[in-house]
């Protein structure tokens, strides 16, 4: 996905480091990202997709427990 991102839509590296560890939900990654640059792209990418992915995480939780047991 970050070869996608970067070649076919034309998403910023920097952005694209930090969505990739907000998909990931990784902090550590997201140090890392901000430690490349000293602009606060990394950190936009981040928050703009983990919101969703924790809502996912949870949703997708709920319906295991759902349709599992």
């Amino acid at each position: 996905m970050g070869i996608v991102g970067y070649k076919f839509c034309k998403v910023n590296y920097f952005t694209l480091t930090g969505v990739i560890a907000g998909s990931h939900t990784d902090p550590p990654a997201l140090a890392y990202a901000n430690g490349l640059t000293s602009k606060d792209a990394p950190a936009v990418g981040y928050a703009t997709v983990y919101p969703l992915t924790m809502f996912f995480r949870v949703l997708i939780a709920e319906l295991m427990v759902l349709f599992f047991v």
